[in-house]
C-alpha cells in the first residue's frame, strides 16, 4: 500500500461503560489471553464460481474471512502498548504470499473493500506487483501502532489439511490483532470443506461471536 492509502479509522473504548469490562480485566494478566479454535467451513459455491471465473479460490474465501471479521466488531477490539483500548470502524487484512517454492514468502496488507469486484480487482493488484526480493515482513515492519492494529492476519497452508493449530503470541497481552490459518479443502460427504483456525483476545471475543464469524464466513462462501 502506498502512502496515500487511507487506513482504518480508530476510536477510544470508554473502559469505565465497556460491556466488555469484566470479561477483559478476568483475562487481562493471564499468562496467555488468546484462545485459538479451528472448525470447517463448506466452500464448495465458492470453489466453483471462482472456476468458472477463472479467479483465485484464494482471494475468494478471503474477502468472505475479511467481510465476516467486518462485521462483527468483537473482532475489531485491540489493546494498544500502553493498555488501552481502541475500535476500528473497519479492518484490513495482512496476507503472507508465497512466492518460491522453498517457502519464501512476502507479506501484502489488501484494503477491505465491501463490493467483491472491488476488493478482488485492488487484491490482484497488490499481489501482482509484489517485488521479487524484499523483506517478507517489511510490511508490518514499516507501519505504524495504529496500522499494525487495523488489521487482521490470515495465512493460507493449501496443502496442508489440519484439525487444530496454535498460534504466535508476541507480547504478555496478547496478540496485536486476529491471527487465522486456512488449510487444505477436502471432499467431505460430499461437500468441499475446509478448515479455518483463528487466535484471538478472549477478553474481547468469546464463543458466541466466534460461532456466528463461522456462520457467516460459511454463508458468504456460498
Amino acid at each position: 500500500m502506498d502512502k496515500q492509502t487511507t487506513f482504518p479509522k480508530k476510536r477510544m473504548v470508554d473502559f469505565e461503560s465497556w460491556e466488555r469490562k469484566d470479561n477483559f480485566n478476568f483475562f487481562r494478566n493471564f499468562l496467555n489471553p488468546c484462545i485459538t479454535i479451528t472448525s470447517e467451513v463448506e466452500c464448495s459455491g465458492a470453489k466453483e464460481k471462482a472456476k468458472q471465473n477463472g479467479e483465485s479460490f484464494f482471494l475468494h474465501y478471503l474477502y468472505a474471512i475479511l467481510r465476516a471479521a467486518n462485521e462483527i466488531e468483537e473482532l475489531r477490539f485491540r489493546v494498544d502498548n500502553e493498555g488501552q483500548i481502541l475500535c476500528f470502524e473497519t479492518v484490513d487484512v495482512l496476507c503472507p504470499i508465497r512466492m518460491q517454492a522453498n517457502g519464501k514468502f512476502y507479506t501484502v496488507r489488501i484494503p477491505w473493500k465491501e463490493d467483491f469486484v472491488a476488493f478482488y480487482r485492488e487484491a490482484r493488484h497488490i499481489i501482482d506487483s509484489i517485488p521479487e526480493d524484499g523483506n517478507p515482513y517489511g510490511t508490518e515492519n514499516d507501519s505504524t501502532e495504529d496500522q499494525r492494529y487495523s488489521v487482521i492476519l490470515v495465512s493460507a497452508t493449501p496443502d496442508l489439511y489440519f484439525t487444530s493449530m496454535t498460534h504466535t503470541q508476541e507480547r504478555p497481552s496478547g496478540s496485536s490483532y486476529p491471527l487465522l490459518n486456512v488449510g487444505k479443502a477436502v471432499v467431505r460427504e460430499g461437500k468441499l470443506v475446509m478448515p479455518v483456525a483463528i487466535n484471538v483476545h478472549h477478553g474481547f471475543v468469546d464463543g458466541a461471536h466466534l460461532a456466528t464469524f463461522y456462520q457467516k464466513v460459511e454463508a458468504y462462501l456460498r
